[in-house]
């Protein structure tokens, strides 16, 4: 019995130690802060929320300029305007 008291008493001397030298930062870890929920969709979201039926009915590829692609390159037709490509490369790229 004398061995329980003696370890019981080691370990409250210790335990007691160990809370008064705890830094103020460990202290706030131990403070728990409620925060409050929040249930807010961001504008993007929602604006996307409400176009994704928009982008549903469009297709994916527009088909009649890929024949029209295809039908030029095979009589030769086609056509690449340099100038028009550069300009947009540095409208978009700067």
């Amino acid at each position: 019995m004398e061995i329980q008291k003696i370890n019981s008493a080691i370990s409250t001397e210790i335990s007691t130690k160990k809370e008064q030298t705890q830094t103020p930062i460990q202290a706030d870890k131990n403070e728990r802060t409620e925060i409050p929920t929040q249930k807010t969709v961001s504008d993007d979201w929602q604006l996307m929320s409400r176009s994704q039926p928009e982008l549903q009915q469009l297709d994916e590829v527009d088909q009649t300029k890929i024949d029209e692609l295809r039908q030029s390159l095979k009589t030769g037709t086609f056509k690449l305007d340099l100038d028009a490509i550069s300009e947009a490369m540095l409208q978009q790229h700067g």
